[in-house]
């Protein structure tokens, strides 16, 4: 499992993977009922530039994503996570490196809202030291954070770092399709004459 930072031009794969999610989970992630495919759309679509998507990707597909959206000393944060990955631990990663990545920013406060069905949300927010606050159907957590330390700066660079790796990797694995490809062709070049001359 890789966990890194999505850069801009990835979030047409956060749109697809909350477009996976079933009707029941769209509800408990955007905490309303009736989230059509072009909500997502608008919803991605508006996410800031200075806004953290932290992505989980199995076997390069996109399973869970944490959005961590700073709004002046408080850091929002939506976690998602497809279904057949709940189990796998998935969400409690990205909401440990969503509380580095605010608090590298100077949030105080971290705060998440949820529906108060959410049994998982909720289970998360409190494993992460969230305290919670049901009213009218609804549960808001929030986590005061202490500055940023040297752990905190440590883990973004890290996650970073995996992305900038990721990227490398594949570059070089295209570049190596390249030049066998480029081999290959070369003695049908020479046969048809059409190689290149000195």
């Amino acid at each position: 499992m890789l966990i890194r930072r999505l850069y801009t031009h990835e979030r047409a794969d956060y749109a697809a993977h909350l477009r996976r999610l079933s009707p029941d989970d769209r509800r408990l992630r955007f905490a309303r009922s009736g989230v059509a495919d072009q909500v997502i759309d608008d919803y991605v679509a508006a996410i800031g530039a200075g806004d953290l998507i932290l992505a989980a990707f199995a076997d390069d597909v996109l399973v869970g994503a944490a959005h961590v959206a700073l709004n002046g000393s408080v850091a929002e944060v939506g976690v998602s996570v497809d279904g057949g990955h709940r189990t796998d631990g998935i969400g409690s990663q990205l909401l440990r490196q969503a509380v580095a990545f605010a608090r590298n920013r100077r949030a105080e406060k971290l705060y998440t809202l949820c529906l108060s069905d959410n049994r998982s949300m909720v289970a998360l927010a409190r494993r992460t030291g969230m305290t919670v606050h049901f009213e009218g159907g609804e549960a808001e957590a929030f986590l005061d954070l202490p500055p940023p330390d040297p752990v905190t700066v440590t883990e973004e660079i890290n996650s970073g770092l995996f992305a900038v790796f990721h990227d490398w990797a594949e570059m070089m694995d295209t570049y190596s399709a390249m030049l066998v490809n480029a081999s290959s062709a070369e003695p049908i070049l020479e046969a048809t004459g059409l190689a290149r001359t000195a």
